[in-house]
């Protein structure tokens, strides 16, 4: 009985230890979230700072149109050098006061190497006086071949090269179309086409009927093209045609182009005449013989 006051007081002792050591841990904890709680409001601060420091603020005002910098035009430097190059074609168109629809028209030109110098040559379509209309004193015209004497000065060469033949000539396609390494020549034109073939040293021969490519009295005839539709090697030709005419039809439809325009006993020929007929395909069947 005499020892139960040691044991109180060793009891006591430990609750005084305990709440201590609980007191200390209290105040740690409380001073980290203290620490905590500044950190993060700190954290917040500044980076809510560096957002509205990156904001910038424009005051709205009329738009700035930005100055325009002015570029330089290049200058073309062209020369009309066709006196000093010898070159004299002047077209003929045949007019003489009916106002027929082919005068309105110019006609083709090509250059081509009809000589196999490596100098392009020039070769211009003509057309020519009417067979009804010639005028007095007056020879009909015809193509003109001009060579480049590799200076930049041409030769009309026309006479004796076998092209001086008259014809209301509209446009031109060259090519070679036999493979003979010389260049050749379609022209289309009013009322017919005609092809000549280059027998080299100058001279060419027209070979229109041989070559089927014979047309039709009111056939006109405006572009052409020569091209290997069909991969065979050999160059076939591609013409346009314009329109069915003629002299009186020219003059019946009253130089109109709309057919519904006309009288009613003339809009049926009037439709013939002005609305184009099929184009023209030609298969060259070498050595010169086209197909349609």
């Amino acid at each position: 009985m005499g020892e139960k006051p040691s044991v109180e007081v060793e009891h006591e002792s430990l609750s005084a230890v305990d709440d201590r050591i609980i007191g200390i841990a209290f105040r740690w904890s409380l001073a980290a979230l203290v620490l905590i709680v500044l950190t993060g409001g700190v954290a917040i601060w500044y980076l809510k700072d560096r957002r509205q420091s990156r904001v910038q603020y424009t005051r709205p005002g009329a738009p700035v149109t930005p100055e325009r910098m002015e570029a330089e035009i290049p200058r073309a430097g062209f020369k009309d050098i066709t006196d000093e190059a010898g070159i004299r074609f002047v077209h003929n168109n045949g007019a003489y006061g009916e106002k027929l629809l082919p005068e309105t028209m110019g006609s083709g030109v090509a250059f081509l190497d009809f000589d196999n110098d490596g100098d392009q040559d020039l070769l211009f379509v003509n057309g020519t006086w009417w067979p009804w209309h010639v005028p007095e004193g007056k020879s009909p015209t015809t193509c003109a071949l001009y060579r480049n004497d590799g200076t930049g000065r041409f030769e009309d060469v026309t006479p004796g090269s076998g092209l001086d033949v008259s014809l209301y000539g509209t446009g031109i396609a060259v090519g070679d179309y036999d493979n003979d390494g010389l260049v050749d020549i379609f022209i289309t034109g009013v009322g017919e086409n005609r092809l000549f073939h280059n027998e080299g040293g100058g001279r060419f021969r027209d070979v229109t009927a041989a070559a089927g490519l014979t047309s039709h009295t009111n056939d006109w005839n405006t572009g052409a093209a020569w091209v290997d539709i069909d991969n065979d090697g050999d160059l076939d030709l591609f013409v346009c045609k314009y329109v069915k005419w003629s002299r009186e039809i020219d003059i019946e439809v009253d130089y109109r182009l709309v057919a519904a325009a006309l009288p009613t006993s003339l809009q049926k020929r009037a439709s013939r005449s002005r609305i184009p007929p099929r184009e023209f395909r030609w298969r060259n069947r070498s050595p010169w013989r086209q197909s349609m």
